[in-house]
């Protein structure tokens, strides 16, 4: 039998009794170029990335690979993912006054 927690509050979701739900999160760099940039046609670009991934050690490409892509799977109750719809990014929410412009 496979056994389910709640990745957020540890709660036991029981297969066949309890709701879970499975948030999936992608994570990608962007790497924005400039508008003013020109591209060089005669430039071979996997010869370029090959030369970096030359220089770089191989400690050094594996912490490259985590800040350009992750991809995580949660499974949540229905209480956390009402929490997760709520707010997913989990800002703390402070509070607004309405001063007016003296």
């Amino acid at each position: 039998m496979i056994h389910y927690t709640c990745d957020r509050c540890n709660c036991e979701l029981t297969p066949n009794e309890d709701l879970r739900y499975s948030v999936q999160v992608e994570i990608k760099a962007v790497f924005d170029t400039p508008t003013d940039f020109v591209e060089d046609v005669d430039t071979d670009h996997l010869l370029e990335l090959d030369e970096i991934l030359e220089r770089l050690g191989d400690d050094e490409s594996d912490a490259i690979g985590e800040d350009v892509y992750q991809r995580r799977r949660y499974d949540l109750c229905s209480g956390c993912f009402r929490q997760y719809q709520k707010n997913p990014l989990g800002r703390e929410h402070s509070l607004s006054f309405g001063f007016s412009a003296n």
